[in-house]
């Protein structure tokens, strides 16, 4: 099971820059109204505007396009792309988590949620993930993942290894 990010993970980190946008913009607008030279004006409004607001925008963007979750059968994989040349993989095996929750983001008004994975004591601190789409039911579902192998894990094996003294005695 893979789960991506939701989009208002790019949408609230790109917000603060889409004002910083909007600003330099107006700057421009009243240096057109003051009549400056508009040659200066306009290269000097793109080189802030790319060297401060697009490389953010770019960083929230792969942050958000690359980053999952993806469970498999024995283990939770955290995958977290922060620039292009940064990644941070974060396997989480099933038998160090000791519980898995969900939480409601702004008054569930949205469709996504926190997901929070607490680890087993000595093993780490909680991992507190946001922005998850539907919260509950990827909860739920690497719940009962993790349920089911830490059950599969706890039963005996049906297929024991033979007696050595039977062994030696057919012999």
């Amino acid at each position: 099971m893979t789960i991506f990010y939701h989009g208002a993970a790019f949408f609230f980190v790109s917000l603060r820059e889409f004002f910083y946008t909007i600003l330099l913009f107006g700057i421009g607008v009243i240096a057109w109204i003051m009549q400056a030279p508009m040659e200066y004006i306009v290269i000097m409004l793109a080189a802030t505007w790319f060297v401060f607001v697009f490389f953010t925008i770019l960083r929230a963007f792969i942050d958000w396009w690359y980053d999952f979750i993806y469970v498999t059968t024995d283990r939770v994989v955290l995958v977290d792309q922060t620039t292009i040349l940064r990644q941070r993989v974060m396997p989480i095996h099933h038998e160090n988590i000791a519980s898995v929750s969900s939480e409601t983001q702004f008054w569930n008004i949205f469709p996504f949620g926190k997901v929070t994975i607490r680890l087993k004591e000595g093993e780490g601190e909680h991992i507190t993930l946001r922005y998850i789409p539907d919260s509950a039911n990827v909860a739920a579902e690497v719940s009962q993942v993790v349920t089911r192998y830490q059950r599969n894990v706890r039963q005996p094996s049906v297929q024991s290894a033979p007696d050595p003294v039977e062994a030696v005695a057919t012999h």
